[in-house]
């Protein structure tokens, strides 16, 4: 059981050539490690880099060396951890909400509806419906007698009609 915890908790020496940078960690010989919580600061690093470091359960806990791609012999210097450059490759980008999905639909999906055309007067019924699910939402908050409901419980209602009804 002790060696268990040891081998858990002790950090594992890793050297290489850093493969690919995100703001999350560094790929080096073919796996990912992230930076640690813990740590104060993380150098600048670019892929190419030479860098040897610490790790334990795939988390760097410090870095030791960090020799620049280009051979000028330059370590890199320290950081915030904020300023690692992001990077995010595009087969693993994430849209920031939903959106047209570029796989095909399949069979069992609901049929989807197509966004309005600017001035078509589908926003006005749109926003017609909402108000309606919003008023419908009041209505039946109100006949909870026992719960109290913030505005965000109401309002959060009200978009679930409103969804169910559009979809």
């Amino acid at each position: 059981m002790l060696q268990q915890i040891e081998k858990k908790t002790s950090k594992v020496p890793v050297s290489g050539t850093i493969e690919r940078v995100n703001e999350k960690g560094i790929k080096v010989n073919g796996e990912w490690f992230n930076f640690s919580k813990f740590m104060s600061s993380v150098p600048a690093l670019r892929e190419g880099d030479l860098i040897e470091f610490k790790s334990s359960k795939n988390f760097i806990n410090e870095v030791s060396k960090v020799s620049p791609a280009n051979g000028s012999g330059k370590v890199a210097t320290a950081a915030p951890k904020a300023s690692v450059a992001p990077e995010t490759p595009k087969s693993e980008s994430k849209t920031d909400g939903p959106g047209p999905s570029s796989a095909p639909p399949s069979p069992n999906d609901p049929p989807r509806k197509k966004a309005p055309d600017p001035g078509s007067g589908h926003d006005e019924s749109d926003r017609e419906e909402l108000l309606r699910c919003l008023k419908d939402a009041v209505q039946i908050t109100e006949q909870v007698d026992s719960t109290r409901f913030s505005t965000q419980d109401i309002i959060k209602l009200a978009l679930t009609l409103f969804i169910h009804r559009t979809a």
